[in-house]
């Protein structure tokens, strides 16, 4: 079997085309309007503007050159078996030449482990049952890329307790899993780039942060569903990158990481330097806490600029963790970060007269933007 596939040169310029594109993008992400003019204050994930990264444009079945792809949990006519001895129940170990791309195939395994450099996957799907592994491990010495592709428990089709939404039912999103679901962890010193990627079920993506000149870089991906609240167990991040030694630079820009838990939606907890990272344009809900860099006066050069932190989701502790700010986060900027709002929405901190106001880095609301 050739374990090479290429997606079209079409596809690949698109797909670079949209990566330039967002991490290009305006921090101000209200000039951003969807087709039926909605912005960013005024949209949710799944409300049919697709303004939020989402089910209808992430993943495996919204690659562009999968034109017309079908829905989640049907498989697009491009997808293919990576092999058809593939079992939940046992690892699968794939070795591929530096510089691959390998497009539309799909990976089940107990453990998938990758083994090569700068590698390239696009509108691929990972899935798997075990919840005390990684489903992906990545030993790779600099860069790895993973577009248009797809995370996820094999069980389902959809996340379970919520029907594909985020909280429109009111009902807590969850994982099947009574542990932690340990998604993909870079084992060397790969730098991800991630872009257009739908991933839910898990408990984090253990990634290196990034070094000069090689920034880790997250953009337009759907991070949800990630506590499993029929356990009662919430010990879930969302982007927890690997904690060791300092870290940075960092780009996380325009994603949706919306679940309930009692950790992170970005979980930067080293006793390293978090340098040069910027945390801009995405939709914030639930947490414990949405973003953690640094824990006490080790975050230098922080960007959070045009967040929208909504409530939609409940919230055990608060938007903030750490002492980042008010002095402590030198050389950072904390502006036209936006609180929504909406009645019967699930943290209860923030009320409708909230909708639309400035969070400040205290957690409390203004009518003018933060200028510390």
């Amino acid at each position: 079997m050739n374990i090479r596939s290429r997606v079209s040169a079409a596809a690949l310029v698109f797909i670079a085309a949209t990566l330039t594109v967002g991490a290009a993008a305006s921090a101000d992400s209200r000039a951003h309007t969807s087709a039926d003019s909605v912005s960013a204050i005024e949209a949710r994930p799944n409300d049919g503007s697709g303004y939020w990264p989402d089910f209808s444009n992430t993943g495996y079945a919204n690659t562009p050159a999968n034109a017309g792809g079908l829905g989640l949990g049907a498989y697009p006519g491009r997808l293919t078996d990576y092999t058809s001895n593939m079992s939940a129940g046992k690892p699968l170990t794939l070795r591929y030449p530096d510089n691959s791309v390998i497009s539309f195939k799909r990976f089940l395994a107990l453990k998938t482990v990758i083994y090569g450099d700068n590698l390239t996957f696009v509108g691929c799907l990972f899935e798997g049952t075990d919840p005390n592994d990684n489903l992906v491990q990545i030993y790779s010495d600099n860069n790895i890329k993973f577009l248009y592709s797809t995370f996820k428990p094999s069980s389902y089709s959809m996340p379970p307790g919520n029907d594909g939404t985020v909280s429109s039912s009111h009902s807590k999103p969850g994982t099947p899993f009574d542990k932690s679901w340990q998604l993909a962890t870079t084992m060397k010193e790969a730098v991800a780039v991630m872009d257009h990627n739908d991933i839910w079920g898990n408990a984090g993506l253990e990634m290196v942060t990034g070094f000069p000149g090689r920034p880790s870089t997250w953009t337009n991906n759907y991070i949800h569903d990630m506590a499993d609240t029929s356990h009662d167990v919430y010990h879930h991040d969302g982007i927890g990158p690997q904690s060791e030694g300092n870290g940075g630079p960092m780009v996380v820009h325009h994603n949706t990481l919306a679940s309930l838990g009692n950790t992170n939606a970005l979980a930067l907890q080293g006793s390293g330097v978090y340098d040069h990272i910027s945390f801009t344009d995405n939709y914030v809900s639930g947490w414990g806490y949405a973003v953690h860099i640094g824990d006490v006066d080790n975050a230098t050069n922080i960007t959070v600029t045009g967040n929208i932190f909504s409530a939609e989701l409940e919230q055990l502790y608060g938007f903030l963790y750490g002492n980042i700010w008010g002095g402590s986060s030198r050389g950072s900027t904390w502006r036209g970060n936006l609180i929504q709002a909406r009645a019967g929405d699930g943290n209860r901190t923030y009320s409708t007269a909230d909708n639309g106001k400035y969070l400040w880095p205290d957690g409390g609301t203004r009518t003018t933007d933060y200028t510390g």
